[in-house]
């Protein structure tokens, strides 16, 4: 496989997990017949699937469920770690006591 199609492929699924789990997914469905979108002979179908998406054969619907959108920061006004207690430092747990088992 040419290690640049990875990096073409990026120009169209930025995120790389999203990337494999589109070209698995892909390559599943060549696997079980879905005809292909480039005219390649002789490759597998991950590296067809690559392909593809590198090339962008694909309609921007179908890539949607790949694309992880950035969140939106809201701003809050509660600590994002609460303490027992409700102090401003951590609280240890109270230490029990070890118990020895009478056989």
């Amino acid at each position: 496989m040419d290690p640049l199609v990875v990096f073409d492929c990026e120009r169209v699924l930025a995120n790389r997990f999203a990337l494999a789990v589109a070209a698995a997914a892909r390559s599943r469905s060549l696997n079980r017949g879905a005809e292909p979108r480039l005219e390649v002979r002789g490759v597998a179908a991950s590296e067809l699937a690559l392909k593809e998406i590198a090339q962008n054969s694909f309609a921007p619907d179908e890539l949607a469920l790949f694309v992880i959108e950035p969140a939106e920061a809201k701003p809050s006004r509660e600590p994002a770690i609460r303490f027992r207690g409700g102090g401003s430092h951590a609280v240890a747990a109270p230490v029990s006591e070890r118990k020895e088992a009478v056989h």
